[in-house]
């Protein structure tokens, strides 16, 4: 007796041929369609959308993907939301002798996506306030980027009290460098300061004063290039962002609003 495939291929012969040619057909379909699919998600995350264009404007809420910072006292009269100023999305931020904080985690090398891009616009500054010192480290808007901790660099009681609560608290791998980009009251832009409570931080004051007041300022920093030359050092992965509008120091008020905060790849392909 025939084996069943052999039967098969006997009586159906152009059936079996026919068959081989379709699944192979099938097949180059199904490559070609995948091939297509990453090349467009390869042109997508030329992009890193950190969720603060238009497209994702839903009024009044925090934005998706970012949470409110309210653990602290000092930040339980924060405010952060989706408005529309002029008629376009903006998130606004607002304090009044407190400290909004909006957070988000991420996961970024810099080395992938050096360019940071954003929009922003203040209608206040503080009045009488020495941004060097505790007691005036106060800015209408900032940003805050965290970079991941060398843990082989840290002592085993520091990383028993990040495992404790140390970690928890400030909501990422405590203890690595951070930068800040601030709007200043009173300093000048492109003054380098230490961040008054940690002074082995640095902060960058990429628009000081009041004369844009009331207006959209855009900015495009290499943040890979910030970096190494605040630091003399290769920057870690990128794991957290804040934006922050504070006055808890100074029990002042502050608006100011955010938009389209983006990572870019360095179309020369450097750093």
């Amino acid at each position: 007796m025939l084996p069943v495939n052999a039967i098969f291929s006997k009586r159906h012969g152009n059936v079996f041929a026919d068959t081989s040619l379709a699944v192979a057909i099938r097949a180059f379909g199904l490559f070609t369609l995948a091939l297509f699919n990453l090349t467009g998600v390869a042109q997508a995350q030329d992009v890193l959308d950190m969720g603060l264009s238009k497209d994702s404007f839903a009024a009044g809420e925090v934005p998706r993907g970012w949470s409110l910072r309210k653990w602290s006292p000092s930040a339980w009269g924060g405010d952060a939301r989706w408005v529309r100023v002029d008629g376009e999305a903006a998130v606004r931020l607002h304090s009044d002798g407190a400290l909004t904080f909006l957070e988000k985690n991420v996961g970024i090398d810099l080395r992938d996506y050096p360019l940071l891009r954003w929009q922003w616009r203040v209608e206040n500054i503080l009045e009488g306030v020495d941004e060097r010192t505790v007691a005036g480290d106060d800015h209408p808007i900032r940003l805050f980027f965290v970079f991941a901790p060398d843990e082989e660099k840290q002592s085993w009681w520091f990383r028993l009290k990040r495992f404790l609560y140390l970690d928890l608290r400030h909501g990422h791998p405590f203890g690595g460098r951070f930068i800040e980009y601030l709007w200043s009251s009173h300093l000048e832009a492109g003054t380098v300061i230490d961040d008054p409570g940690k002074p082995w931080q640095k902060l960058m004051v990429v628009e000081g004063g009041a004369q844009r007041l009331g207006q959209w300022v855009s900015y495009e920093r290499n943040l890979y290039a910030d970096f190494k030359a605040l630091y003399q050092e290769e920057p870690r992965r990128l794991i957290f962002i804040g934006i922050l509008n504070d006055t808890d120091q100074t029990g002042q008020q502050a608006v100011s609003y955010i938009r389209d905060l983006e990572f870019h790849r360095d179309p020369h392909g450097e750093q």
